[in-house]
């Protein structure tokens, strides 16, 4: 339960480009398909196999219901950190669906905003010609230095008679598209930013 709304909210935009469907709608999959679900880590379990390695056994939470995912030691040995994040996650796993229950064998494992980095090429801010002085454009470079990333910055900028054309930012200024940088950027420009993934 989040007082503040789910913490997936801010992933809304993305979610159908990053996962093959909800969790409430996994039931519709067919056993043994491969899945890429989201969501967050809603309780965990550890336990150890015969040989005596760690592994995990994790209720994962979305927007549409909760589902159990299992998670081997090879993965869980590196992933354990991100297990106990409160990090939205994107799971990659197969399904195993049986008449009475549904669970996902977990093979790979990532955060919901490593993911949305890649997948987004650009964030294209829209500035009309008058817009663009030092002052605001040294706002910009301060914001992109303090958010680097894989991410290219592009405006499209609108001339006085109507036409736009695209500037494309320097690769020093690629940035990590966190939906805080966004929600600077938008404020700064009182408009809201394009997130292109091609």
């Amino acid at each position: 339960f989040y007082i503040s709304g789910h913490p997936l909210d801010r992933f809304r935009e993305e979610l159908s480009r990053l996962t093959t469907c909800s969790i409430q709608d996994l039931s519709h999959e067919q056993d043994r398909s491969t899945v890429l679900v989201a969501g967050v880590v809603e309780s965990m379990k550890i336990k150890r196999t015969k040989k005596g390695d760690k592994m995990a056994v994790v209720s994962l939470e979305d927007l549409s219901g909760s589902i159990e995912v299992i998670i081997f030691p090879d993965l869980f040995s590196y992933t354990s950190s991100l297990l106990k994040s409160d990090e939205p996650l994107l799971v990659n796993g197969s399904l195993e669906k049986t008449e009475t229950s549904l669970k996902i064998i977990a093979k790979e494992l990532t955060t919901l905003d490593a993911a949305r980095e890649k997948i987004l090429r650009a964030l294209e801010l829209p500035l009309n010609e008058e817009m663009v002085k030092d002052e605001l454009l040294q706002d910009i470079k301060a914001l992109a230095f303090t958010y680097p990333g894989e991410c290219q910055l592009r405006f499209r900028i609108k001339s006085s008679n109507g036409d736009s054309y695209v500037v494309v930012a320097h690769n020093r200024y690629r940035v990590m598209p966190a939906p805080e940088l966004i929600s600077n950027l938008e404020t700064l420009l009182g408009t809201q930013v394009r997130k292109l993934t091609s």
